[in-house]
């Protein structure tokens, strides 16, 4: 897979607005080469009437770990395209048209050669609505690198069959969803010839069952935008024939340990003495006391892989762990390590491989009923990022927005691009995002990684609408949780797995689901990757298993209403709730009870409150949407569209209930748990507050509870004053306590003041300060009615 250079920090947000993302093309012999990914001239040429499309190359998107190749070579551009067969899925299970099973209706295609773009974010968004199978063809020029070389077709992603041919020979065929589909052409290229290559591609329509139902984890299963075909990238890469294959970095904070895997390749046809060497450095420029790689001389056989594994003492302190933006500092960027590995072998013309890991020294833990990051309780807050509502929205076509709609990519002119996005979610106070079914682009977990958000990364496995059969699809669910594991390993910001998406829920009956799936599926992750934490987001029972839980989903049947529930998880396992509010998230008053429901949450300790989903009442939180760009999941495809997008909140940060959800997510919050609790249901108009709490003249005692969700400093200074007629007006009452709140932890701390006899509103204006750290939570929306005695 290509890679880019080593990204240094981001921009602070104000400036990241006006960067163009210009990535070079490289063009081959089969046609004129498109305009990459950020220039705004030309559109490629049209087929079939329809007009041109960019080709949407910008090879960051896969990362900025990986292999360097000895050669890559751009295959983005203009490729012939033959449509073969078109097919109509029409849903029709209880719950309406988007669920399953469904009845496939295939007829043939136009069959006949006209051209592409690729990857142009897939066919589906360049006209292709119905199309589920097409062959994509092309000339390619094989550089000649040396005598021994390894040449392999790597394309970002592709959904979901591909078969590839050289010169009409079948090279082989890989089943994938979101991830890179590569295939080795060794043995059908020669080194500085041209060759003919066809890619048959096959969508999920084309992959359906006998039952109607998807054969593939296709994501999304209400929506008809998921991208189709290739998608993200396409390029040729030539290693060297003994070179490092893959490398998975591990790290230890109980242990103070740095251990990793090496991959290395022969692909000779003799055995080879080879010396692998390391090298740690500081992606931020800071000066660590990294341990010394020692070289490791090893022989691999002939035609053979082997792995070597380095384990290492790790004597940097605590300040050189990866910790999440929390409490939100502005310009933030986490601690991260690059650790460049090269294998050399005893001929002196060979090209050395080398291979790049950036990575995060930290360590989540599923301690018992909570979490722990680096020895600190960690209580999740965030959202779901469902990537499927924004493929809706028209940007030269529908689809594959994580790759080529602006607020998904590097910060370009007018248009702040993912690092704004995730700056939203951590000024929102989110210290977390579930990458909801759509999986992120490498690009996107690299700049969490770089600004300190947690990710939970979730499989395209999807149970919800009855549309996938775990039984005759197995293979292929097990094979994507696979390599989206071994893909994304590597994040620092990856502290979660989510194996599956309401796999079993009572209203469906997906074949195949259940325990044994379930536990499939977790043996799957532990195989590639026993360092983190695994669940499963819905109503599945539980696993006996120490690092796996069960987050349900809507309690109780609550959808579209409010619930402030944890939910009787499994007993000595984390509780709370991956999954609530939605459908009325596209309401005022859902969009308040996003605040309203996590603070009461949060008050019984849940470990996970992440309300579905923010982009239903805040769409432009990804910059560059208007509200009227999309149409939501519910009633889909003629959804409402979200609350507020770009066209009506210009400036998000000042409207209330922005502000409120900002107030009931906060680290460092401190609330009147009555008040709130009072208050919680709003009104239809998603007013908060609505109702005074009525207190009399003479001594009142008032029960705050104040919550301490960072990584570091135990100690909280709690000022608060009864201020008469307004928010800010003059104080009748006040006091302060420097209180001590366990990390990740949360106090009740009693007040008493003397009401005054009056008929001015009372409101209760509070701050909260950390030594060092000024004033992180303000909150005077507490207002109190005075009620003479009887």
């Amino acid at each position: 897979m290509s890679r880019s250079n080593a990204a240094r920090p981001w921009p602070m947000r104000v400036l990241g607005k006006g960067l163009p993302a210009v990535v070079a093309a490289i063009g081959l012999i089969a046609g004129p080469a498109a305009p990459s990914f950020g220039q705004s001239a030309g559109l490629a040429p049209t087929h079939e009437g329809k007009p041109g499309r960019p080709t949407f190359e910008a090879g960051y998107l896969n990362g900025v770990s990986g292999p360097e190749p000895a050669k890559t070579v751009s295959l983005a551009g203009t490729w012939d395209f033959t449509p073969l067969t078109n097919t109509v899925c029409t849903g029709g299970g209880p719950f309406g048209t988007t669920t399953g099973p469904m009845t496939c209706v295939d007829s043939a295609a136009s069959g006949k050669r006209t051209t592409i773009q690729v990857p142009g974010g897939g066919w589906l968004k360049q006209g292709y609505a119905d199309l589920s199978r097409a062959v994509y063809s092309r000339t390619i020029r094989v550089p000649d690198v040396a005598a021994d070389q390894v040449t392999r077709l790597t394309f970002g992603a592709v959904n979901h069959r591909a078969t590839v041919k050289v010169d009409g020979r079948t090279v082989g065929t890989n089943v994938t969803s979101y991830t890179a589909s590569t295939f080795d052409l060794t043995g059908f290229v020669r080194p500085g010839g041209t060759h003919r290559i066809d890619v048959t591609v096959e969508g999920r329509k084309a992959l359906v069952g006998p039952d109607g139902r998807y054969l593939v984890p296709e994501g999304a299963s209400w929506s008809d935008d998921v991208a189709q075909g290739i998608f993200r990238s396409a390029d040729l890469e030539v290693l060297p024939a003994v070179s490092v294959t893959d490398a998975v970095v591990r790290t230890s904070v109980s242990k103070r340990q740095l251990s990793y895997d090496v991959s290395i390749a022969n692909r000779t046809s003799r055995p080879q003495r080879v010396t692998l060497s390391g090298a740690l450095s500081s992606w931020n420029r800071e000066h660590w006391n990294y341990p010394s790689i020692p070289r490791r001389d090893v022989t691999v056989p002939a035609d053979t892989t082997i792995t070597v594994t380095v384990a290492l003492p790790w004597r940097a302190g605590p300040d050189s762990f990866w910790w999440p933006n929390v409490p939100y500092r502005e310009g933030y960027r986490a601690q991260l390590h690059d650790l460049h590995l090269a294998v050399t072998t005893g001929d002196r013309h060979a090209k050395p491989s080398t291979y790049d890991v950036r990575f995060g020294f930290r360590e989540l833990a599923q301690a018992g009923d909570h979490y722990e990051l680096n020895g600190v309780r960690v209580n999740f807050r965030g959202d779901s990022l469902q990537g499927a509502n924004y493929d809706n929205i028209d940007h030269h076509g529908r689809s594959d927005a994580y790759d080529t709609f602006p607020g998904f990519l590097k910060p370009s002119r007018g248009n702040g691009g993912w690092p704004e996005a995730v700056d939203d979610y951590q000024r929102l106070n989110y210290n977390s995002v579930r990458i909801h079914q759509i999986p992120a682009t490498p690009y996107m977990l690299d700049v969490a990684d770089e600004m300190g958000l947690m990710i939970q990364d979730e499989t395209a496995i999807r149970g919800s609408n009855n549309r996938e059969n775990f039984d005759a699809g197995r293979d292929n669910m097990v094979d994507h949780l696979a390599a989206l594991v071994q893909r994304d390993r590597n994040h620092a910001s990856v502290l979660r797995w989510s194996q599956a998406n309401e796999p079993q829920v009572q209203f469906f009956a997906n074949p195949g689901a259940g325990p044994a799936f379930d536990e499939t599926l977790y043996q799957t992750v532990m195989r590639y990757d026993t360092t983190r934490p695994i669940s499963t987001d819905g109503e599945s029972p539980d696993l006996p298993h120490d690092n796996y839980t069960v987050f349900c989903h809507y309690h109780g049947n609550s959808f579209g209403k409010y619930d402030e529930s944890i939910c009787d998880g499994p007993t000595g396992k984390p509780h709370g709730q991956g999954e609530f509010i939605w459908s009325a998230d596209s309401t005022p008053q859902g969009l308040t009870w996003f605040g309203t429901a996590t603070m009461r949450m949060r008050e019984q300790g849940g470990s996970e409150a992440r309300p579905y989903t923010l982009l239903s009442g805040w769409a432009s939180h990804i910059p560059g949407v208007k509200r009227t760009d999309m149409q939501l999941e519910a009633g889909y495809p003629n959804g409402p569209h979200p609350i507020y997008g770009e066209d009506n909140l210009p400036n998000p940060w000042a409207n209330p209930t922005i502000r409120l959800i900002q107030n009931a997510f906060n680290p460092v919050a401190v609330i009147d748990s009555a008040f709130w609790d009072a208050n919680k249901l709003s009104n239809e108009a998603g007013a908060w507050p609505t109702t005074p709490a009525v207190i009399t003249p003479g001594p009142t005692t008032r029960r705050l509870t104040v919550f301490n969700d960072t990584f570091s400093g135990e100690r909280l200074t709690v000022s608060w004053s009864l201020r008469a007629g307004s928010a800010s007006g003059r104080p009748v009452a006040q006091g302060s306590a420097d209180l001590k709140v366990a990390l990740g932890g949360r106090q009740q701390y009693p007040i008493t003041f003397a009401t005054p006899a009056t008929g001015r509103p009372l409101y209760l204006d509070i701050t909260v300060k950390k030594p060092g750290e000024g004033t992180l939570f303000h909150d005077a929306s507490t207002v109190f009615q005075v009620k003479p005695s009887a």
